[in-house]
Protein backbone atom coordinates (compact mmCIF):
# COMPACT_ATOMS: atom_id res chain seq x y z
CA UNK A 1 0.00 0.00 0.00
CA UNK A 2 1.45 3.51 -1.26
CA UNK A 3 0.69 6.42 0.88
CA UNK A 4 0.00 10.27 -0.81
CA UNK A 5 2.45 12.64 0.08
CA UNK A 6 2.74 14.52 2.68
CA UNK A 7 1.13 18.54 2.79
CA UNK A 8 3.88 20.71 3.38
CA UNK A 9 1.38 23.25 5.05
CA UNK A 10 0.37 20.19 7.33
CA UNK A 11 3.92 19.65 8.20
CA UNK A 12 4.56 23.07 9.20
CA UNK A 13 1.82 23.43 10.97
CA UNK A 14 2.80 19.98 12.89
CA UNK A 15 6.62 21.92 13.13
CA UNK A 16 4.98 25.12 14.74
CA UNK A 17 2.97 22.87 17.37
CA UNK A 18 5.95 21.40 18.52
CA UNK A 19 6.96 23.58 21.28
CA UNK A 20 3.27 22.07 22.97
CA UNK A 21 3.27 18.38 21.66
CA UNK A 22 3.66 15.76 24.45
CA UNK A 23 3.99 18.76 27.05
CA UNK A 24 2.87 16.78 29.88
CA UNK A 25 1.37 19.23 32.52
CA UNK A 26 4.00 20.66 34.60
CA UNK A 27 1.72 20.21 37.80
CA UNK A 28 2.34 16.25 37.66
CA UNK A 29 5.70 15.42 38.67
CA UNK A 30 7.32 11.92 40.07
CA UNK A 31 4.91 9.18 39.39
CA UNK A 32 1.45 11.07 38.81
CA UNK A 33 2.67 11.78 35.58
CA UNK A 34 1.84 8.13 34.84
CA UNK A 35 0.16 6.92 37.93
CA UNK A 36 -3.42 7.07 36.16
CA UNK A 37 -2.29 3.87 34.16
CA UNK A 38 -2.03 -0.06 35.71
CA UNK A 39 0.76 -2.10 34.67
CA UNK A 40 -1.42 -5.14 33.73
CA UNK A 41 1.67 -7.14 32.32
CA UNK A 42 3.35 -10.03 31.21
CA UNK A 43 6.89 -11.45 30.71
CA UNK A 44 6.79 -13.18 27.04
CA UNK A 45 10.27 -13.44 26.59
CA UNK A 46 10.34 -16.84 25.53
CA UNK A 47 7.34 -16.68 23.41
CA UNK A 48 9.01 -16.53 19.83
CA UNK A 49 11.28 -19.43 20.56
CA UNK A 50 8.35 -21.68 21.53
CA UNK A 51 6.60 -20.57 18.80
CA UNK A 52 9.34 -21.87 16.35
CA UNK A 53 9.11 -25.05 18.13
CA UNK A 54 5.42 -25.48 17.51
CA UNK A 55 3.66 -23.51 20.74
CA UNK A 56 -0.07 -23.18 19.31
CA UNK A 57 -2.00 -20.77 21.33
CA UNK A 58 -5.81 -20.48 21.66
CA UNK A 59 -8.70 -18.30 23.13
CA UNK A 60 -11.85 -20.37 23.52
CA UNK A 61 -10.15 -22.86 21.03
CA UNK A 62 -9.38 -20.56 18.17
CA UNK A 63 -5.60 -20.14 17.42
CA UNK A 64 -4.22 -16.92 17.08
CA UNK A 65 -1.35 -14.68 18.48
CA UNK A 66 -0.90 -14.58 22.13
CA UNK A 67 0.23 -10.64 22.39
CA UNK A 68 -2.87 -10.16 20.77
CA UNK A 69 -5.01 -12.62 22.97
CA UNK A 70 -3.46 -10.77 26.14
CA UNK A 71 -4.15 -7.22 24.74
CA UNK A 72 -7.83 -8.58 24.18
CA UNK A 73 -8.00 -9.24 27.82
CA UNK A 74 -6.19 -6.16 29.28
CA UNK A 75 -2.29 -6.69 29.36
CA UNK A 76 -0.95 -3.13 28.41
CA UNK A 77 2.59 -3.98 28.85
CA UNK A 78 5.14 -6.90 28.15
CA UNK A 79 8.90 -7.00 29.60
CA UNK A 80 11.49 -8.87 27.38
CA UNK A 81 14.66 -9.80 29.13
CA UNK A 82 18.10 -9.70 27.35
CA UNK A 83 20.92 -11.53 27.53
CA UNK A 84 24.44 -10.13 26.53
CA UNK A 85 25.65 -13.11 24.08
CA UNK A 86 23.23 -15.95 25.45
CA UNK A 87 24.49 -19.98 24.69
CA UNK A 88 20.63 -20.59 23.12
CA UNK A 89 20.18 -23.76 25.28
CA UNK A 90 16.36 -23.92 26.24
CA UNK A 91 15.03 -20.43 26.21
CA UNK A 92 17.86 -18.70 26.44
CA UNK A 93 17.88 -17.48 23.68
CA UNK A 94 17.42 -13.59 23.98
CA UNK A 95 19.91 -11.40 22.07
CA UNK A 96 19.32 -8.13 21.03
CA UNK A 97 18.29 -9.24 17.45
CA UNK A 98 15.51 -11.84 18.99
CA UNK A 99 14.48 -9.29 21.58
CA UNK A 100 14.16 -6.33 19.49
CA UNK A 101 11.96 -8.54 16.93
CA UNK A 102 10.04 -9.66 19.31
CA UNK A 103 9.63 -5.96 20.55
CA UNK A 104 8.94 -4.74 17.71
CA UNK A 105 5.47 -7.22 17.35
CA UNK A 106 4.94 -6.00 21.48
CA UNK A 107 5.01 -2.22 19.82
CA UNK A 108 2.68 -2.75 17.11
CA UNK A 109 -0.02 -3.89 19.27
CA UNK A 110 0.05 -0.66 20.86
CA UNK A 111 1.64 -2.44 24.51
CA UNK A 112 3.99 -0.43 26.44
CA UNK A 113 7.64 -2.41 26.83
CA UNK A 114 10.08 -3.06 30.25
CA UNK A 115 12.81 -4.06 28.89
CA UNK A 116 14.94 -6.48 31.72
CA UNK A 117 18.76 -6.23 31.75
CA UNK A 118 20.33 -8.89 32.71
CA UNK A 119 23.98 -8.36 32.75
CA UNK A 120 24.92 -11.73 32.24
CA UNK A 121 25.17 -14.94 29.88
CA UNK A 122 22.55 -16.46 31.21
CA UNK A 123 19.76 -15.99 34.07
CA UNK A 124 20.67 -13.84 36.53
CA UNK A 125 18.72 -13.94 39.89
CA UNK A 126 19.53 -13.72 43.73
CA UNK A 127 21.82 -17.11 43.35
CA UNK A 128 23.39 -16.47 40.00
CA UNK A 129 25.03 -13.12 39.07
CA UNK A 130 27.18 -14.53 36.49
CA UNK A 131 29.59 -11.96 34.26
CA UNK A 132 29.21 -12.36 30.46
CA UNK A 133 32.10 -14.15 29.00
CA UNK A 134 33.49 -11.33 27.49
CA UNK A 135 34.02 -9.12 30.45
CA UNK A 136 35.29 -11.57 32.86
CA UNK A 137 38.89 -9.96 32.85
CA UNK A 138 38.17 -6.17 33.01
CA UNK A 139 39.37 -3.93 36.20
CA UNK A 140 36.46 -2.37 38.06
CA UNK A 141 36.75 0.88 36.23
CA UNK A 142 36.81 -0.85 33.01
CA UNK A 143 33.95 -2.71 33.78
CA UNK A 144 32.00 0.68 34.72
CA UNK A 145 32.84 1.40 31.40
CA UNK A 146 31.52 -1.32 29.69
CA UNK A 147 27.87 -1.73 31.77
CA UNK A 148 27.66 2.29 30.47
CA UNK A 149 28.43 1.53 26.71
CA UNK A 150 26.65 -2.00 26.47
CA UNK A 151 23.55 -0.18 27.95
CA UNK A 152 23.52 2.82 25.87
CA UNK A 153 24.20 0.80 22.78
CA UNK A 154 21.39 -1.53 23.59
CA UNK A 155 18.46 1.35 24.36
CA UNK A 156 20.43 3.42 21.31
CA UNK A 157 19.57 0.70 18.71
CA UNK A 158 16.06 -0.56 20.02
CA UNK A 159 15.60 3.40 19.37
CA UNK A 160 16.74 2.98 15.73
CA UNK A 161 14.64 -0.05 15.51
CA UNK A 162 11.60 2.01 16.22
CA UNK A 163 11.15 -0.38 19.59
CA UNK A 164 12.60 2.66 22.39
CA UNK A 165 11.93 0.56 25.79
CA UNK A 166 9.11 2.88 27.98
CA UNK A 167 11.16 1.24 30.99
CA UNK A 168 14.47 -0.72 31.81
CA UNK A 169 15.34 -2.85 34.35
CA UNK A 170 19.34 -2.34 35.79
CA UNK A 171 19.50 -5.98 36.69
CA UNK A 172 17.35 -8.74 37.68
CA UNK A 173 16.77 -9.42 41.08
CA UNK A 174 19.62 -7.59 42.48
CA UNK A 175 19.19 -8.50 46.01
CA UNK A 176 22.63 -9.91 45.94
CA UNK A 177 24.01 -7.31 43.32
CA UNK A 178 25.17 -8.08 39.72
CA UNK A 179 28.50 -8.70 37.94
CA UNK A 180 30.16 -11.01 40.40
CA UNK A 181 32.13 -10.38 42.33
CA UNK A 182 32.84 -6.88 41.35
CA UNK A 183 29.00 -6.04 42.23
CA UNK A 184 28.16 -8.13 45.29
CA UNK A 185 27.02 -5.83 48.31
CA UNK A 186 27.49 -8.34 51.14
CA UNK A 187 31.13 -7.80 51.75
CA UNK A 188 32.62 -5.66 55.11
CA UNK A 189 30.99 -5.39 58.70
CA UNK A 190 28.47 -2.39 57.04
CA UNK A 191 28.51 -3.82 53.38
CA UNK A 192 29.46 -0.37 52.62
CA UNK A 193 31.95 -1.22 50.46
CA UNK A 194 30.12 -3.51 48.62
CA UNK A 195 27.48 -1.25 48.37
CA UNK A 196 29.57 1.65 47.05
CA UNK A 197 30.46 -0.79 44.37
CA UNK A 198 27.14 -2.18 43.31
CA UNK A 199 25.55 1.63 43.62
CA UNK A 200 28.72 2.64 41.11
CA UNK A 201 27.88 -0.10 38.50
CA UNK A 202 24.16 0.64 38.74
CA UNK A 203 25.14 4.15 37.90
CA UNK A 204 26.95 3.19 35.03
CA UNK A 205 23.99 1.40 33.70
CA UNK A 206 21.38 3.79 34.61
CA UNK A 207 23.15 6.32 32.59
CA UNK A 208 23.68 4.60 29.63
CA UNK A 209 20.27 3.91 28.92
CA UNK A 210 19.31 7.67 29.44
CA UNK A 211 22.47 8.71 26.62
CA UNK A 212 20.93 5.71 24.29
CA UNK A 213 17.45 7.40 24.25
CA UNK A 214 18.48 10.78 24.06
CA UNK A 215 17.26 14.13 25.87
CA UNK A 216 13.54 14.04 26.69
CA UNK A 217 12.94 10.03 25.58
CA UNK A 218 14.92 8.81 28.62
CA UNK A 219 12.68 5.53 29.67
CA UNK A 220 11.56 5.22 33.24
CA UNK A 221 14.48 3.18 35.72
CA UNK A 222 13.24 0.10 37.46
CA UNK A 223 15.42 -1.39 40.23
CA UNK A 224 14.36 -4.93 40.94
CA UNK A 225 14.47 -6.74 44.19
CA UNK A 226 13.05 -10.39 44.54
CA UNK A 227 11.69 -10.54 47.95
CA UNK A 228 8.29 -9.03 48.06
CA UNK A 229 7.30 -10.63 50.63
CA UNK A 230 9.87 -9.92 52.87
CA UNK A 231 10.36 -5.67 54.28
CA UNK A 232 13.09 -6.06 56.23
CA UNK A 233 15.46 -7.21 53.60
CA UNK A 234 14.32 -5.40 51.06
CA UNK A 235 14.13 -1.79 53.25
CA UNK A 236 17.97 -2.83 54.35
CA UNK A 237 18.95 -3.20 50.17
CA UNK A 238 16.75 0.26 49.34
CA UNK A 239 18.10 2.40 52.27
CA UNK A 240 21.55 1.89 50.96
CA UNK A 241 20.73 2.85 47.55
CA UNK A 242 19.08 5.44 48.57
CA UNK A 243 21.91 6.83 50.85
CA UNK A 244 24.10 6.93 47.79
CA UNK A 245 21.72 8.49 45.66
CA UNK A 246 21.01 6.06 42.93
CA UNK A 247 18.71 7.54 40.74
CA UNK A 248 16.05 5.72 40.00
CA UNK A 249 12.14 5.85 39.41
CA UNK A 250 10.43 2.83 40.13
CA UNK A 251 11.00 0.07 42.52
CA UNK A 252 9.47 -3.71 41.20
CA UNK A 253 9.56 -6.82 43.21
CA UNK A 254 9.32 -10.80 43.17
CA UNK A 255 7.02 -12.63 44.75
CA UNK A 256 6.55 -16.43 44.20
CA UNK A 257 4.65 -18.71 46.87
CA UNK A 258 6.66 -21.77 45.67
CA UNK A 259 9.83 -20.28 46.85
CA UNK A 260 8.46 -17.54 49.42
CA UNK A 261 5.58 -18.85 51.35
CA UNK A 262 6.47 -21.27 54.06
CA UNK A 263 3.05 -23.06 55.13
CA UNK A 264 4.24 -24.41 58.40
CA UNK A 265 4.56 -20.80 59.54
CA UNK A 266 2.07 -18.67 57.60
CA UNK A 267 5.28 -16.39 56.52
CA UNK A 268 6.11 -15.19 53.16
CA UNK A 269 1.80 -14.90 52.29
CA UNK A 270 0.37 -12.27 51.07
CA UNK A 271 -0.19 -10.13 53.92
CA UNK A 272 3.24 -9.74 53.95
CA UNK A 273 3.48 -9.19 50.44
CA UNK A 274 1.00 -6.02 51.54
CA UNK A 275 3.16 -4.85 54.07
CA UNK A 276 6.45 -4.87 51.78
CA UNK A 277 4.42 -2.87 49.04
CA UNK A 278 2.74 -0.63 51.47
CA UNK A 279 6.14 0.33 53.10
CA UNK A 280 7.80 0.74 50.32
CA UNK A 281 5.60 3.21 49.08
CA UNK A 282 5.73 4.98 52.07
CA UNK A 283 9.00 4.36 53.06
CA UNK A 284 10.40 5.96 49.57
CA UNK A 285 7.52 7.74 47.76
CA UNK A 286 8.22 5.79 44.53
CA UNK A 287 5.73 3.38 42.31
CA UNK A 288 5.95 -0.26 43.64
CA UNK A 289 5.27 -2.77 40.78
CA UNK A 290 4.92 -6.87 41.22
CA UNK A 291 7.07 -7.37 38.07
CA UNK A 292 7.52 -11.00 38.37
CA UNK A 293 5.38 -13.66 39.95
CA UNK A 294 3.70 -16.85 38.58
CA UNK A 295 1.29 -19.61 40.57
CA UNK A 296 0.91 -23.27 39.07
CA UNK A 297 -3.02 -23.91 37.64
CA UNK A 298 -2.13 -27.83 37.52
CA UNK A 299 0.56 -30.57 38.67
CA UNK A 300 -0.60 -30.40 42.77
CA UNK A 301 1.45 -34.17 42.70
CA UNK A 302 4.13 -31.38 42.86
CA UNK A 303 2.90 -28.84 45.18
CA UNK A 304 0.14 -30.45 47.54
CA UNK A 305 -3.20 -28.69 46.64
CA UNK A 306 -3.12 -27.15 50.51
CA UNK A 307 0.15 -25.76 50.74
CA UNK A 308 -0.49 -22.43 49.68
CA UNK A 309 -3.12 -19.65 50.30
CA UNK A 310 -4.76 -21.09 47.29
CA UNK A 311 -5.33 -24.44 45.43
CA UNK A 312 -3.24 -25.11 42.81
CA UNK A 313 -5.84 -25.14 40.61
CA UNK A 314 -7.10 -22.58 37.39
CA UNK A 315 -9.20 -20.98 39.69
CA UNK A 316 -6.90 -20.81 42.59
CA UNK A 317 -4.08 -19.85 39.83
CA UNK A 318 -6.93 -16.31 38.91
CA UNK A 319 -7.90 -15.86 42.69
CA UNK A 320 -4.38 -15.95 43.60
CA UNK A 321 -3.66 -13.40 40.57
CA UNK A 322 -6.56 -11.30 41.36
CA UNK A 323 -5.76 -11.06 44.82
CA UNK A 324 -2.31 -9.50 44.43
CA UNK A 325 -3.73 -6.90 41.85
CA UNK A 326 -6.24 -5.91 45.11
CA UNK A 327 -2.91 -5.75 47.02
CA UNK A 328 -1.58 -3.11 44.27
CA UNK A 329 -3.88 -1.54 44.07
CA UNK A 330 -4.35 -0.44 47.47
CA UNK A 331 -0.63 0.68 47.80
CA UNK A 332 -0.88 3.88 49.70
CA UNK A 333 -0.80 7.30 47.68
CA UNK A 334 -1.80 5.63 44.71
CA UNK A 335 1.77 4.34 44.36
CA UNK A 336 1.15 0.78 43.45
CA UNK A 337 1.67 0.71 39.46
CA UNK A 338 1.03 -2.81 38.03
CA UNK A 339 1.16 -6.70 38.31
CA UNK A 340 3.30 -8.87 35.81
CA UNK A 341 3.09 -12.50 34.90
CA UNK A 342 6.21 -14.39 34.52
CA UNK A 343 6.33 -16.43 31.48
CA UNK A 344 2.41 -17.12 31.18
CA UNK A 345 3.12 -18.24 27.13
CA UNK A 346 4.61 -21.55 28.50
CA UNK A 347 3.74 -24.64 27.10
CA UNK A 348 4.35 -28.53 27.93
CA UNK A 349 5.60 -28.50 23.93
CA UNK A 350 8.77 -30.86 24.76
CA UNK A 351 12.54 -30.31 23.56
CA UNK A 352 13.42 -26.91 23.18
CA UNK A 353 16.75 -26.50 22.04
CA UNK A 354 17.62 -29.38 24.26
CA UNK A 355 15.39 -28.41 27.38
CA UNK A 356 12.03 -29.19 28.05
CA UNK A 357 9.91 -26.15 29.19
CA UNK A 358 10.24 -25.21 32.60
CA UNK A 359 7.61 -27.10 35.17
CA UNK A 360 5.98 -28.69 31.68
CA UNK A 361 4.04 -25.05 31.55
CA UNK A 362 2.24 -25.35 34.97
CA UNK A 363 2.91 -21.84 35.96
CA UNK A 364 1.64 -20.42 32.56
CA UNK A 365 -1.23 -18.81 31.33
CA UNK A 366 -2.19 -21.96 29.21
CA UNK A 367 -3.40 -25.19 29.54
CA UNK A 368 -1.97 -28.26 28.30
CA UNK A 369 -4.18 -27.90 25.29
CA UNK A 370 -2.58 -24.10 24.37
CA UNK A 371 -6.49 -22.25 25.51
CA UNK A 372 -6.46 -19.46 27.70
CA UNK A 373 -6.89 -19.90 31.50
CA UNK A 374 -9.17 -18.09 33.79
CA UNK A 375 -6.28 -16.11 35.35
CA UNK A 376 -5.62 -14.39 31.74
CA UNK A 377 -9.49 -12.66 32.19
CA UNK A 378 -7.91 -10.95 35.73
CA UNK A 379 -6.41 -8.11 33.49
CA UNK A 380 -9.87 -7.35 32.07
CA UNK A 381 -10.50 -4.84 34.68
CA UNK A 382 -8.10 -2.50 33.06
CA UNK A 383 -9.71 -2.75 29.81
CA UNK A 384 -10.58 0.70 28.40
CA UNK A 385 -14.77 0.89 28.87
CA UNK A 386 -16.83 1.68 25.97
CA UNK A 387 -16.33 1.32 21.93
CA UNK A 388 -11.73 1.05 21.22
CA UNK A 389 -10.67 3.80 19.82
CA UNK A 390 -13.74 6.42 20.00
CA UNK A 391 -12.31 9.09 21.67
CA UNK A 392 -15.30 11.98 20.72
CA UNK A 393 -18.16 8.94 22.24
CA UNK A 394 -20.07 9.15 18.92
CA UNK A 395 -20.46 5.07 19.00
CA UNK A 396 -17.56 4.90 15.76
CA UNK A 397 -14.11 4.93 15.47
CA UNK A 398 -13.79 7.32 12.15
CA UNK A 399 -11.69 10.38 11.31
CA UNK A 400 -13.49 12.42 13.77
CA UNK A 401 -11.56 10.09 16.53
CA UNK A 402 -7.99 10.90 14.71
CA UNK A 403 -9.14 14.80 15.69
CA UNK A 404 -9.91 14.08 19.13
CA UNK A 405 -6.54 12.21 19.62
CA UNK A 406 -4.23 14.52 17.68
CA UNK A 407 -6.16 17.46 19.74
CA UNK A 408 -5.31 15.92 22.98
CA UNK A 409 -2.34 15.28 21.92
CA UNK A 410 -0.82 18.84 20.94
CA UNK A 411 -2.86 19.94 23.96
CA UNK A 412 -0.72 18.49 26.61
CA UNK A 413 -4.00 16.13 27.83
CA UNK A 414 -3.40 13.10 29.32
CA UNK A 415 -6.46 11.12 29.04
CA UNK A 416 -8.90 10.58 26.09
CA UNK A 417 -12.58 9.14 26.13
CA UNK A 418 -12.25 5.32 26.12
CA UNK A 419 -8.11 5.86 26.10
CA UNK A 420 -6.52 2.18 26.14
CA UNK A 421 -3.37 3.83 28.63
CA UNK A 422 -4.76 6.25 30.67
CA UNK A 423 -2.57 8.68 31.82
CA UNK A 424 -0.74 8.96 28.47
CA UNK A 425 -1.44 10.52 24.99
CA UNK A 426 0.54 9.29 22.65
CA UNK A 427 1.25 6.93 20.06
CA UNK A 428 -0.02 3.83 21.34
CA UNK A 429 -3.50 5.57 21.22
CA UNK A 430 -3.29 6.35 17.20
CA UNK A 431 -1.80 2.99 16.40
CA UNK A 432 -4.73 1.68 18.73
CA UNK A 433 -7.78 4.02 16.65
CA UNK A 434 -5.84 2.69 13.76
CA UNK A 435 -6.48 -1.09 14.59
CA UNK A 436 -10.48 -0.41 15.42
CA UNK A 437 -11.07 1.95 12.33
CA UNK A 438 -14.76 1.55 10.91
CA UNK A 439 -15.67 -0.05 14.01
CA UNK A 440 -18.97 1.11 15.46
CA UNK A 441 -20.78 0.32 18.73
CA UNK A 442 -23.78 -2.21 17.56
CA UNK A 443 -20.61 -4.08 15.56
CA UNK A 444 -18.62 -5.09 18.10
CA UNK A 445 -14.72 -4.87 18.33
CA UNK A 446 -11.83 -6.59 19.51
CA UNK A 447 -9.37 -9.19 17.49
CA UNK A 448 -11.32 -11.96 18.42
CA UNK A 449 -15.05 -10.64 17.29
CA UNK A 450 -14.66 -11.57 13.37
CA UNK A 451 -15.89 -8.20 12.52
CA UNK A 452 -14.82 -7.15 9.17
CA UNK A 453 -12.66 -3.54 9.49
CA UNK A 454 -13.12 -1.55 6.55
CA UNK A 455 -9.57 -0.11 5.64
CA UNK A 456 -9.44 3.59 6.01
CA UNK A 457 -9.89 5.98 3.24
CA UNK A 458 -7.14 7.69 1.78
CA UNK A 459 -7.40 10.97 3.52
CA UNK A 460 -7.37 9.34 6.91
CA UNK A 461 -4.15 7.25 5.52
CA UNK A 462 -2.37 10.17 5.35
CA UNK A 463 -1.71 9.99 8.90
CA UNK A 464 -0.10 6.35 8.74
CA UNK A 465 2.49 7.75 6.06
CA UNK A 466 3.44 10.56 9.10
CA UNK A 467 4.35 8.09 12.09
CA UNK A 468 7.80 8.42 11.75
CA UNK A 469 7.30 12.06 11.98
CA UNK A 470 5.41 11.35 15.04
CA UNK A 471 7.98 8.96 16.32
CA UNK A 472 10.82 11.90 16.04
CA UNK A 473 8.12 14.15 17.88
CA UNK A 474 6.86 12.24 20.97
CA UNK A 475 10.52 12.71 22.93
CA UNK A 476 9.47 15.86 24.33
CA UNK A 477 7.28 13.66 26.57
CA UNK A 478 7.51 14.28 30.09
CA UNK A 479 8.98 11.00 32.95
CA UNK A 480 8.99 11.06 36.89
CA UNK A 481 12.32 12.61 37.87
Amino acid sequence: MSFPSVPHVWLRRRALSGALLFACAALFTGAHAWAAEFMAGADISALAELEDHGAIYKDDGQPGDAIGMFRDHGVNWFRLRLFVNPAGNGVVVNDLNYTIALAQRVKASGAKLLLDFHYSDTWADPGHQTKPAAWTSLSFNSLVTQVHDYTRDVVSDMKDAGVLPDMVQIGNEIASGMLWNDGYPWTGGSNNAGFDNLATLLGAGISGAKDGAGPGQEPLIMIHHDRGDNWGATSYFFNKLEARNVDFDVIGYSYYPRYHYNPNTGAGGLADVAETFDNTALAYGKPVVLVETGFASRGPQFEPIDQFEYPVTPQGQADFLQALVDIVENVPNDLGQGVFWWYPEALPIGNVNGESVWEGGRLGLFDQNGNLLPAASVFEQFLPTGLPGDYNGNDVVDAADYSAWRDALEGGATELLNDPTPGTVDESDFLYWRDHFGETASSGSGSGSGVAVPEPAAAVLLVVGLMPFLRRRRGAGCRPS
